[in-house]
């Protein structure tokens, strides 16, 4: 269960250092590109928004991959009694 808790953790690291990063070096930028030359700060806010998806999008997973093995071994527990 270490494992899962560690993954959770650095996934969650993940998230909250491209959420920061994108609110310190984009702060009024919004990820959609409106021209066809699209700028700087939306090509970098975009890709710190995917980044912080990726790391919450890895953080669910991890969490429902924990829980089925904790709910697993719970189960496993309560029928050998």
């Amino acid at each position: 269960m270490r494992t899962y808790l560690r993954l959770l953790l650095l996934f969650a690291l993940t998230a909250g250092a491209a959420y920061l990063a994108s609110r310190v070096l984009v702060p009024d930028a919004v990820p959609v590109a409106d021209s066809e030359q699209p700028q700087w700060y939306l090509q970098l806010a975009f890709v710190l928004r995917s980044i912080e998806l990726i790391g919450l999008g890895g953080m669910a997973l991890v969490f429902v991959g924990g829980l089925s093995v904790w709910f697993g071994r719970r189960s496993e527990t309560t029928r050998v009694r």
